[in-house]
């Protein structure tokens, strides 16, 4: 079940990349070129980056809240996987697959 967070940021991440939400498995959020996982938990950092490390999209992002920040650097450290903030801001660059 997902909280009220989640479903929040998702749908306000996938409104402002003009793209939709997808709730169900999978990838929270797909565009063209990147897949976008949104956690609003420390407890569920780990599952987003395996969600993303599955997805075959050339750039991947954990989109995080503020607080959890330094905490998604950190477990993304050396696996490519880039880290978003609520907004959509890119904290952290994606490293693309050639």
């Amino acid at each position: 079940m997902e909280s009220k967070k989640h479903r929040h940021m998702s749908q306000l991440l996938a409104s402002k990349l003009k793209t939709k939400y997808n709730p169900n498995k999978g990838v929270d959020i797909k565009t063209k070129d990147s897949a976008i996982e949104v956690e609003v938990s420390k407890d569920t950092l780990n599952h987003g980056i395996k969600q993303l490390q599955r997805s075959r999209k050339s750039k991947k992002y954990l989109a995080v809240p503020g607080e959890l920040k330094q905490e998604a650097i950190k477990k993304t450290k050396g696996t490519g996987i880039g880290v978003m903030s609520s907004t959509g801001k890119i904290i952290k660059r994606s490293r693309r697959k050639k």
